[in-house]
């Protein structure tokens, strides 16, 4: 249970990453107070990851956190700056084998021995 909650936090802190990087990129001045977000949050997302690789290893830890980091940026994508109209159905069909999968892992016997 403690690997998930660190996983869960890398993918939170890579979600905010992306979407403050989104909003200051839209921005008409680059330099505002979106661009020291970026600066401040962008660091948190490779000693995160760290974190959880150190733990769980990268094989595992890239796989469950970029396929979260998918689902999360798509659903920040969808939700935030509403661009219902750039996904379409059957990309939807992929964002849930993406999560069947992220299941399947975090659920392996091997995973769960990983708590242990």
């Amino acid at each position: 249970m403690k690997n998930l909650l660190y996983i869960i936090i890398a993918v939170v802190v890579a979600v905010s990453a992306n979407s403050l990087s989104a909003i200051w990129a839209k921005q008409d001045s680059k330099f505002s107070v979106w661009l020291w977000a970026v600066i401040l949050v962008s660091p948190l997302v490779f000693i995160t990851y760290g974190l959880v690789t150190s733990r769980i290893g990268v094989a595992l830890a890239s796989s469950v956190i970029d396929s979260l980091l998918l689902v999360g940026t798509i659903a920040v994508g969808l939700i935030l700056f509403k661009e219902w109209d750039k996904i379409l159905g059957l990309q939807y069909v992929g964002v849930a084998f993406t999560l069947l999968g992220v299941l399947l892992i975090i659920f392996s016997p091997y995973f769960t021995k990983l708590e242990n």
